[in-house]
């Protein structure tokens, strides 16, 4: 279905998201960018994908996200990306609940092509990443919002400077994003630029269409749990994170499910559900992401990092890349942190499920 939307007197078509996906997305959740499984070869493994997305759902996730940051942007391998869009979507219709929906992400040079398949396999909704549109003018980037939209709705996708394909966004741009997208994930790791998309998305015409993800590892419990103002023609609007969407969520997920809700429902009165208290999570959590996505090696073993830690689980065959290996360290240093917080591991939960999810995945 097409919608005619009005940017700067001009008029525009986009597809419009269907509204009950649409209620579902603004639930909020957690949302995992999921990982490439590949073989010692480097092959992607169709098995050992569908176990990690079995796992994903069985854990609570709202969305599984193929083609992001952490599954390597798929290796810009058209024909990896159309199978790995065709195997989440047949695995979370015939396992997922009806509160999940289908989002895919899209970027590097074959941005509208990934756009089409997603559109093709029934995806809800596909997130456009900088690398679509990386070092290109402000007008440029907003056509790209234009072309995509009106393939498939859209939604943004701001990465980290230490990302290749990362760019700034300013107030006007995202001002333009939001008058295509469905919303945005801010991940910039960065207090201010986030600010600006905050403030961006308040003073959206579109704002109760627009849902708010953080994907700032580094402050992620801060994010979840704030309540962020803004001056909007002298009327103050409340801007919420709705979900998170990040490369933590794509390991120990049923763990980082029970911390979000409680965090979520933290902010809304309610009592407090984890052991430890909101101040000691954050900083644990912080913790696991530092280790993880190779922080102190400026983040170049950032899914080496994941899928060290998802081999430990019997998740993956091995933390195969196409173009990571590790930092001498990095796995004592995840391994420290998860063995000594049962809080914030799925060992118990993958104890009692692994066995069947294999067996389901043909392994």
């Amino acid at each position: 279905m097409y919608t005619k939307c009005n940017q700067n007197g001009k008029i525009i078509k986009m597809i419009k998201l269907n509204k009950e996906k649409l209620n579902i997305i603004k639930k909020g959740g957690v949302w995992v960018p999921s990982p490439l499984a590949l073989d010692s070869n480097k092959r992607f493994s169709e098995k050992w994908q569908k176990l990690l997305t079995l796992y994903y759902i069985k854990a609570g996730a709202k969305t599984v996200v193929p083609g992001a940051h952490t599954g390597e942007f798929a290796g810009d391998d058209l024909e990896i990306y159309d199978n790995w869009l065709r195997l989440i979507k047949e695995t979370v219709k015939k396992y997922g609940s009806r509160e999940m929906f289908l989002m895919a992400a899209i970027g590097g040079k074959n941005f509208i092509k990934q756009a089409e398949l997603a559109a093709k396999y029934g995806y809800d909704i596909v997130m456009v990443a900088p690398t679509a549109f990386y070092d290109k003018k402000d007008k440029d980037v907003i056509k790209i919002f234009k072309d995509v939209a009106s393939i498939i709705p859209t939604f943004g996708f701001e990465l980290q400077k230490a990302i290749t394909g990362s760019r700034e966004f300013s107030l006007r741009l995202w001002d333009g994003i939001f008058e295509i997208s469905y919303g945005a994930k801010g991940a910039s790791f960065d207090t201010y630029r986030s600010q600006i998309m905050l403030e961006a998305a308040a003073r959206s015409a579109r704002r109760n269409d627009l849902v708010m993800v953080t994907g700032n590892d580094d402050r992620i419990i801060a994010d979840l749990g704030g309540v962020f103002r803004y001056d909007v023609n002298g009327k103050v609007v409340k801007m919420e994170y709705n979900a998170g969407l990040l490369g933590h969520f794509s390991t120990d997920t049923h763990a980082a499910v029970k911390w979000e809700t409680a965090v979520l429902e933290a902010k809304e009165g309610n009592k407090w559900k984890i052991a430890i208290s909101e101040k000691e999570l954050a900083h644990l959590v912080n913790m696991c992401n530092g280790a993880l996505f190779d922080a102190l090696g400026n983040f170049e073993n950032s899914i080496w990092g994941v899928k060290y830690r998802l081999t430990k689980l019997g998740l993956l065959p091995g933390p195969y890349c196409f173009h990571e290996s590790g930092r001498p360290g990095q796995a004592e240093a995840i391994s420290k942190i998860y063995d000594s917080h049962p809080a914030l591991n799925d060992e118990l939960f993958l104890l009692e499920n692994l066995d069947k999810m294999k067996k389901e995945a043909g392994l």
